[in-house]
């Protein structure tokens, strides 16, 4: 049977025993125990590699920082990312966050060199940390070096998106704008549509009353039912809502378009926003964090310190402790790493997760004969796993039981050859494969967890809003039933008739104006003029003359007026809604990211000082937008 190395060393330190021996049966001896020692110096192990190795290189970089050693600081860094690769860590989180904060010290003592070897340093042990990035990018802004920040934009994009809460960040404030400029623009669309055709809406109600009631109620009755909804108790809202269901009677086929995408967008998005807040809190949990800390081979003290505090409130889940024992193996603190798998496997003795790390463990400790009984068991519990029959060929193969090890193989090729070879082909430094945690495993202990009340102990637990449950909110459905109302108005004009405009002069009118026969497109006093032909005094013709330019000096206004306002609305006045509908919607969306930026969804520790590029880049697209619409306004004919 071979023996390991520590045996070796511990037959070497004993000294009593030996002096007995004669020097030849020592001397071979001697020569049989190295002989296994050297075939296992064929393949060596890693050493391990503890948190404080790197620390202690990070120490070595502050030192060489201070005293303005470049080469120090840079051999420190090396040695840095070395030690973290050997456990496979990629990303040095707190490390990089803490060389930021040093690059921007600097650049307030106005040490700019030393500020940008900070910033380069931070990016070096962290390329994906959202603070390195823009720290970065504002240096080389703020420092003139237009030309180094503009060839620096792709790969901070690229790294800035490599992030998944920088990710869950961006995506956020997307569907918060979005959100906002889609209500906003639904509103401006009800405000535009209505300007344009409440002439006739009034038109229609005071005919109605005055016929039912009296010329006097007329007015009363018009105030009465556009004003129905803040009489009963409804708020603003409501009230806008009710007046697109009443401007949807009167539009044509384009306003009605867009009307019903704005009603239909703003439906959505009270969904749009529990999604919205349930990613965010997910990704608080500590399930989420380390998930998403072993995903990305991050280093990040937090995650750690989270799943503690997880231990401490789920002690039974053996997810929690399976956790820590990954986290242990990775920092190298293999006893701890062995101790917290063992609690894994007693609150869950069913999963093969925990045994088939803490059998990684002894195989990385060289140990090979505990790795395969701890394979053999990870087997039974898990006999269609190619990943056990994999790491015990390996641990059979150090051991020399190549039939064993041929075997194991075989089993685990039979299963996914795929898996397999890309296992042989991109080995590990341990060489052994370990058991992830995915996202998605969190996410559904996440669910467990959320239904138990003291999972509310914890961050990132909570009764956030079910994305499909908001369809059915309150929110949701007023704005389908003002589509329906719109509907149902429109179909009732439809079959009594409806007010509209003289293509002539602009004066509204109805089938009750005009004589039997008359065309639809003229009022009663153009019909008599153009296609009659009757004679009418020349002061009838005058006043009638005044009455078309003070109305088209009224539409001219209104127009501006609006414009100011809601940028676009000229568009509407000119029968093109689609493009009012998109100038309101760029510039509320510019508006949207100047004033609601990144700060509700910030994944920086270290906001950046100043104006952030949100707000400067949405307010220069809100003020574009509103410059270009009221100047197009200014020059259209008649201000329409």
């Amino acid at each position: 049977m071979a023996l390991t190395r520590g045996r070796v060393g511990r037959a070497a330190r004993v000294r009593g025993p030996l002096r007995a021996l004669p020097a030849a049966a020592l001397l071979a001896s001697l020569c049989a125990l190295s002989a296994p020692a050297s075939a296992q110096e064929l393949s060596p192990l890693p050493p391990p590699v503890t948190r404080s190795l790197y620390r202690s290189h990070w120490f070595e970089f502050l030192s060489a920082f201070s005293e303005n050693d470049s080469a120090g600081e840079s051999r420190a860094l090396e040695e840095m990312v070395k030690a973290a690769r050997k456990v496979g860590v990629h990303r040095l989180s707190d490390f990089s966050r803490t060389a930021v904060h040093l690059g921007r010290r600097a650049e307030k003592l106005g040490q700019k060199e030393r500020a940008g070897r900070a910033y380069s340093a931070a990016l070096q042990l962290d390329d994906a940390n959202p603070d390195a990035v823009v720290a970065r990018l504002s240096f080389a802004f703020r420092n003139g070096r237009i030309a180094d920040g503009l060839l620096l934009l792709p790969d901070a994009a690229n790294a800035f998106l490599a992030a998944h809460e920088a990710r869950v960040a961006i995506l956020s404030c997307l569907g918060v704008w979005l959100a906002l400029a889609a209500a906003a623009t639904l509103i401006g669309t009800i405000l535009c549509l209505a300007l344009r055709h409440f002439p006739r809406v009034v038109h229609d109600i005071r005919e109605t009353g005055g016929r039912a009631f009296g010329a006097g109620s007329a007015t009363p009755l018009a105030l009465l039912v556009l004003g129905l909804p803040l009489l009963i108790g409804f708020g603003p809202l409501w009230l806008a809502l009710y007046w697109g269901a009443v401007a949807w009677a009167y539009a044509d086929h384009g306003e009605r378009t867009v009307l019903a995408a704005g009603l239909l967008a703003a439906s959505l998005s009270p969904t749009l926003f529990a999604w919205i807040t349930h990613e965010n809190i997910q990704q608080r949990s500590p399930l989420f964090v380390a998930a998403v800390d072993l995903e990305e081979r991050r280093e990040d003290a937090s995650a750690e310190d989270g799943l503690r505090q997880a231990s401490a409130v789920f002690p039974e889940d053996s997810e929690v402790w399976f956790l820590l024992g990954v986290f242990a193996e990775r920092s190298g603190d293999f006893e701890r790493a062995q101790a917290e798998y063992g609690k894994s496997i007693q609150a869950d003795p069913s999963d093969y997760r925990p045994i088939l790390n803490r059998g990684n463990v002894h195989f990385t400790e060289g140990d090979f004969g505990e790795a395969i009984r701890d394979y053999i068991e990870a087997s039974k519990r898990a006999p269609r796993a190619a990943d056990v029959y994999y790491n015990l060929s390996l641990a059979r193969g150090e051991a020399y039981d190549f039939d064993g090890q041929s075997t194991a193989m075989g089993k685990a090729r039979e299963l996914s050859a795929s898996l397999v070879s890309h296992w042989s082909n991109n080995p590990t430094v341990a060489r052994v494969v370990q058991v992830g945690y995915s996202l998605t495993s969190a996410r559904a202990r996440i669910a467990e967890w959320n239904a138990q009340p003291k999972s509310r102990r914890l961050p990132g637990h909570g009764t956030a809003a079910q994305p499909w449950n908001a369809l059915l909110s309150v929110w949701t459905l007023p704005p389908f039933g003002a589509l329906l109302l719109g509907l149902v108005l429109a179909r009732r004009l439809d079959r009594r008739g409806q007010a509209a405009e003289c293509t002539r002069c602009g004066r509204i009118c109805c089938h009750r104006c005009r004589r039997f026969g008359d065309p639809v497109l003229y009022c009663a006093a153009c019909a008599r003029q153009l296609l009659r032909k009757e004679n009418v005094d020349i002061e009838v013709q005058v006043a009638e003359a005044r009455d078309m330019q003070r109305r088209a000096l009224w539409r001219s206004r209104a127009g501006r007026l609006a414009s100011i306002l809601l940028p676009g609305s000229r568009s509407f006045f000119s029968e093109r809604p689609v493009a009012g509908a998109l100038t309101l919607f760029f510039f509320f969306f510019g508006l949207a990211a100047a004033f609601a930026d990144e700060r509700l969804f910030d994944p920086l520790a270290l906001p950046p000082e100043g104006l952030r590029l949100t707000t400067v880049v949405g307010g220069a697209l809100a003020v574009g937008v509103w410059l270009r619409a009221n100047l197009a306004a200014r020059r259209a004919p008649g201000g329409a």
